[in-house]
């Protein structure tokens, strides 16, 4: 993102604040009188040099199963009023975290209990710690290594629990012990060390606003960052933490209203942000994901947005407003967000129980793993009835 790129967003941004909107597409009425979204929704709108297109959203199992001959899957809903397949557990119901590996998309669930991969190169869905031992009762916040072992956090054991990409249950991480209120974890691409982010709470003891560091393999407790406050590398309420490409700690410390950055060891960086209602400021601060050049992208469930900004603090553009279920890139109350190898943006709704999905305008739709991984769905012979 060049800096053609910040100085054509300074006009868009003016326009945003006096109330306009980022979308570009709106809705048509099909033949059959059924109203659909269109998909040509391009941020931001012309004449801005497009950045992202509205792609898909994920809602069940019906989003990675192959539709009818002659028949889209979004009109077969609409006609049929189908949501689910093979089970409730195959429909989001209060969607929190997500990330994204190679093609596959994992979503967890805090009502469900489960996190439910998508695999559309395969059709498929697979619901991950449905059973013990490995069985998930609160699942927030989450992240992948490199090798595609997912770590989850679950609120309700206080603990991290590690899958394989196929959902196999490795091995538990913390526990009660180590944690007041967790939200969620980072974990470095070798997957040697885990960063659990313990929110803390505002009756709780202030030592408890931290991250505990655990070495990714043994479990063994490391050390701890951070404690309830202010200050230079202090929290307060934090939601979320990443490892940037840079190597260092991105914390969204939510009761600060700011994004610091730590490295690994807790010395502090630099941070920015502020409390407000303005695009760049923060109110309800949830969840973070950083890019390849180290653009930050920042969920918001007061905005019911994301913006993006890059590694210095300057605001680049935003996405997203408050608005009807129905529409793509229109939220109630966002939570956390992922990005995938080739840029593409996963944004989670837990009021509308979606995830949209977002490509970035250098790739067409069936380039990338996920571009790929839904023309191989296209392939699948749908099921006799």
């Amino acid at each position: 993102m060049n800096q053609r790129f910040s100085h054509n967003f300074q006009r868009h941004l003016v326009l945003a604040l006096v109330g306009l909107s980022l979308f570009g597409g709106g809705c048509k009425t099909t033949q059959e009188g059924v109203t659909e979204v269109a998909k040509a929704l391009v941020y931001p709108e012309a004449p801005d040099e497009p950045r992202f297109y509205y792609e898909r959203t994920l809602r069940s199992a019906l989003d990675v199963k192959p539709a009818a001959d002659e028949v889209s899957l979004d009109l077969r809903k609409a006609v049929t009023g189908e949501d689910s397949a093979g089970g409730g557990k195959t429909v989001l119901s209060k969607p929190y975290g997500v990330v994204a590996f190679k093609g596959r998309i994992y979503v967890g669930d805090t009502v469900n209990r489960n996190v439910l991969m998508f695999d559309p190169a395969k059709g498929r869905t697979v619901e991950i710690g449905k059973d013990d031992p490995g069985g998930l009762r609160k699942p927030l916040g989450m992240k992948m290594d490199a090798k595609g072992n997912l770590y989850v956090m679950d609120a309700t054991t206080k603990s991290v629990m590690v899958y394989d990409q196929e959902g196999k249950y490795l091995r538990t991480i913390g526990g009660p012990s180590f944690f007041d209120r967790p939200s969620s974890v980072a974990v470095n691409p070798d997957g040697s060390r885990v960063f659990a982010l313990d929110t803390g709470s505002s009756q709780g003891k202030p030592e408890n606003h931290r991250l505990q560091v655990f070495d990714g393999q043994t479990g063994k407790h490391l050390y701890s960052i951070g404690k309830r406050g202010n200050g230079d590398g202090e929290f307060n309420l934090a939601r979320d933490v990443t490892v940037g490409p840079d190597g260092l700690l991105y914390v969204v410390d939510g009761g600060n209203f700011r994004i610091q950055v730590l490295t690994q060891e807790g010395k502090f960086v630099r941070s920015f942000g502020g409390v407000g209602r303005r695009l760049g400021q923060f109110a309800r601060p949830k969840g973070i994901a950083i890019d390849k050049e180290n653009n930050l992208y920042v969920s918001d469930a007061s905005h019911a947005n994301f913006q993006i900004f890059n590694k210095d603090g300057q605001l680049l553009m935003f996405v997203g407003a408050r608005g009807r279920a129905t529409e793509p890139a229109k939220y109630m109350l966002p939570a956390m967000i992922a990005l995938d190898e080739d840029g593409r943006v996963y944004m989670v709704d837990q009021g509308h129980r979606k995830v949209d999905v977002f490509r970035p305008a250098v790739l067409k739709e069936q380039e990338g793993v996920l571009g790929k991984a839904y023309k191989e769905l296209a392939k699948i012979k749908p099921k006799e009835s």
